[in-house]
């Protein structure tokens, strides 16, 4: 009995550990590089069997999660995470770019008083000068950019009336002019540039402190600040994007990335020209709705604040309509316009060598400190709904009617969105409509218009019942709980409906993004993760949309079964008084349910690609060259490191590509480690059960579990974490809302009386066949659950 004990004893203390881990912790290995200008071909860990336990308490972790995994002289072993079949790795830094080693031996720092003092000096001096020579730039009629001309409508769509982000703008500035004169000085280097080592020295510039209250609100914040108490900046508007691998600025602070032989990238106009073609593939089973929603998150989550002159003027780089650059001296700092060859396909007609393009605005640090550019969000980084309800107490209150609504236009009884003053909207005849929104995207697209129609209604819908079921609530108390139901409404249909078919149920299951039964695991919520976006979710993997979008929008017609009328996209940008008509907003909401979305792949409709916002001009922008150079603009790094950074091989030679894309890959880049991430992306085959490829799927699910385990308000999180969180009962009942239902519950019901229960399938795949509204099949909310007790 004794040696039976012992055997068992000796079993369990020194061999299972063993066969549990099959990690030699000796075997240390060189991973790849974060810049792209070192000749690597990837992380390539010894294959040895990857561990079952990670060891020295380890944290077994998609790649994507530990970036410090493909630093040099790291030791990150691979490991089995919970879903069978998917590799991990063994992290031992958490999420930041630092390898052990660089964390453990890291270098006192080396910054004097002196430094200090000198960097103050000259990032005051310096920023004196740009601001001199922008007041100098205003006497120019040329530097101020026509207001028909297609760059003003994008301009509206991504200015901001908000002046705190211009304040915080010159700031962000400050404190990076004192890095860039820290650097000159070698007082700090550029691995302590990249990897954000530079906390030591202070900026010219502090935001204001964010006062927080105590208790904590029951309701989050409209600007998205003390969301977590600690680090109340975190997830807050006018705050700046966060990274999964340090940026490719080839200054190492703000300039613009370079090849890998150091000349500039060929231009994002030619890399569009001759990869992002016009095509149509579409989806066999996602519909136009899909696309849609993905744009009305996109917008309520990431909102880039360019500069401006002025009183808030758009700035043009470009001279007359685009056939030419502005001389030098007239160019803003901001300008870094596109190259369009004079034989190019569509631009070289209308003599245009110039495309408009104005970078975005810096934030500063929460802590003063100095470092490299980081991109201001102009919305808050969560999905709140903030682009429905505004990111500040003025806008809000600007959108709000007596007795805790939403402020509505009545036309003729039906409830559509605000009128506004600004002139956006391209018809302003008898009649025309235009419409206010919380952002500035409500007017962009019809379709676009006709989501922040129905979730306008369904705030007015079930702050009704609210106050119906409670008498003695006030009109805040009302209006509060209305956003909150709402914002935890959308937030399941986001997890439970959107992103399963985003990114595939392997992956949801591999980070944990699958709604809970009842409440979110204990421990899903992480004070110390950062739930700020990305800047490769929000310079490239979201924009994956722009792949989708079809060139026409099928309007159907009720009576025949047919088609009513077929509307070309840029038709409707900036041009929402169909809604006016009586039958469109039903029309439309059918349309987008049974017409295909695109693929993912590199085909743009030319809607997009030449006549985005072209108004009453021949010509439009090109938003592939948009987005190429926005990714630029933020410093994202090549293609190839993201692939290191997933897990995949690295592409060295353009052959490895399909022939097709071969040829033209190698026709606009030097090296397959120039490829810009967005371009990479949109090459790839989708992901199992997904729509995006395996690199666009890594990044997407890595932010949106940054954000439900940052996000301290999101919907799941019970009482111990969440100060407004919902009883069991009233999250059960929240569980129940499908996209489909918001749908049945708001629309016009002149002619939609049928709805396919997942909105986001077509309406005509087995299975997803329209039943009545009125059907089990697309559950109802009780909203008694919230009646006070």
């Amino acid at each position: 009995m004794f040696k039976l004990v012992l055997r068992l004893f000796v079993y369990v203390v020194v061999v299972l550990p063993v066969l549990q881990v099959n990690c030699k912790t000796a075997d240390k290995n060189v991973g790849g590089h974060y810049t792209s200008k070192d000749k690597v071909t990837g992380h390539a860990h010894k294959k040895e069997r990857p561990c079952d336990i990670c060891p020295r308490q380890g944290k077994c972790v998609p790649k994507v999660q530990c970036p410090a995994h493909v630093r040099p002289h790291s030791y990150n072993p691979e490991c089995h995470l919970e879903t069978v079949g998917l590799l991990g790795v063994c992290c031992f830094t958490g999420s930041g770019h630092a390898a052990e080693s660089e964390l453990k031996f890291r270098a006192a720092a080396s910054v004097t008083a002196d430094d200090v003092k000198s960097a103050h000096h000259q990032s005051r001096q310096k920023f004196e000068q740009w601001m001199s020579r922008a007041d100098k730039l205003l006497q120019h009629k040329d530097v101020v950019i026509n207001e028909t001309a297609p760059s003003f409508a994008h301009h509206l769509s991504v200015m901001t009336l908000d002046k705190r982000a211009d304040t915080l703008g010159r700031g962000g500035l400050l404190n990076l002019f004192a890095a860039q004169e820290l650097k000159s000085r070698q007082a700090i280097s550029d691995d302590q540039l990249s990897l954000g080592l530079t906390e030591h020295t202070d900026g010219p510039f502090c935001p204001p402190p964010i006062p927080c209250s105590t208790p904590a609100s029951r309701y989050r914040s409209i600007g998205g600040e003390c969301n977590n108490p600690v680090h109340p900046s975190w997830g807050a508007i006018h705050t700046g994007y966060e990274r999964l691998l340090p940026p490719d600025y080839s200054d190492g602070t703000w300039a613009m990335r370079a090849s890998t032989i150091g000349l500039p990238l060929p231009s994002a106009r030619t890399v569009s020209e001759r990869l992002i073609l016009d095509g149509s593939h579409q989806s066999p089973t996602l519909n136009l709705m899909f696309m849609q929603f993905g744009q009305f998150i996109a917008h309520d989550t990431t909102a880039g604040v360019m500069f401006t002159i002025g009183n808030g003027s758009a700035i043009s780089c470009c001279s007359g309509d685009g056939q030419a650059f502005l001389p030098i001296e007239l160019q803003h700092w901001a300008c870094a316009p596109i190259t369009a060859d004079p034989n190019d396909d569509f631009y070289g007609q209308f003599h245009h060598q110039c495309l408009n393009f104005l970078r975005t605005q810096l934030a500063p640090a929460s802590d003063c400190s100095v470092g490299y550019a980081k991109q201001m969000n102009g919305a808050t980084h969560f999905p709140d709904l903030s682009h429905l309800y505004g990111n500040s107490e003025e806008k809000v209150s600007q959108l709000r009617a007596p007795g805790g609504v939403l402020n509505t236009f009545n036309d003729f009884g039906r409830e559509l969105p605000p009128l506004t003053d600004r002139k956006e909207c391209l018809a302003s005849k008898d009649g025309a409509a235009c419409f206010e929104s919380g952002d500035s995207h409500g007017n962009q697209i019809i379709s676009l218009t006709v989501l922040h129609t129905i979730w306008t209604r369904e705030h007015n819908r079930v702050a009704r019942a609210l106050a119906r079921l409670n008498p003695g609530w006030g009109e805040d108390t009302i209006f509060m709980e209305t956003r909150r139901i709402l914002q935890a409404e959308y937030q399941h249909i986001i997890y439970n409906e959107f992103l399963p078919l985003l990114i595939g149920r392997k992956l949801i299951q591999a980070f944990n993004l699958s709604p809970s039964p009842v409440y979110s695991q204990l421990g899903s919520y992480d004070p110390n993760v950062n739930p700020s976006l990305t800047a490769e979710f929000a310079t490239a993997a979201m924009r994956f949309g722009h792949s989708v979008v079809d060139s026409n929008i099928e309007i159907p017609d009720a009576k025949t079964g047919g088609v009513y009328e077929t509307i070309s996209i840029p038709e409707v940008m900036f041009q929402p008084s169909r809604l006016r008509l009586k039958q469109f907003l039903d029309r439309l909401l059918t349309g987008l349910a049974y017409q295909s979305m695109q693929t993912v792949d590199p085909f743009v409709t030319e809607g997009l690609t030449r006549y985005l916002f072209h108004g009453g001009n021949p010509f439009g922008l090109d938003l592939a060259s948009i987005n190429i150079q926005r990714g630029r603009d933020y410093g994202v790094r090549s293609y190839n490191e993201y692939r290191r950074l997933i897990g995949l091989e690295p592409y060295v030679d353009f052959k490895q590509f399909p022939p097709s894309a071969a040829q033209r890959l190698s026709s606009v880049y030097t090296s397959p480690e120039d490829i810009d991430l967005w371009v990479g992306g949109l090459l790839e085959e989708e992901v199992e059960g997904g729509v995006v490829g395996p690199t666009f799927a890594s990044i997407l699910a890595d932010q949106f579990l940054r954000i439900k385990r940052g996000d301290r308000y999101f919907y799941e999180h019970g009482p111990e974490v969440n100060p407004g969180a919902f009883t069991p009962s009233q999250l059960a009942e929240i569980k129940k809302v499908t996209m489909s239902r918001i749908i049945c519950d708001n629309r016009d019901g002149i002619e939609l009386f049928a709805q396919p229960p997942n909105a986001f399938l077509r309406g005509n795949l087995p299975g997803n066949e329209a039943v009545p509204c009125e059907s089990l099949l697309i559950p109802s909310m009780d909203l008694s659950r919230f009646k006070e007790i």
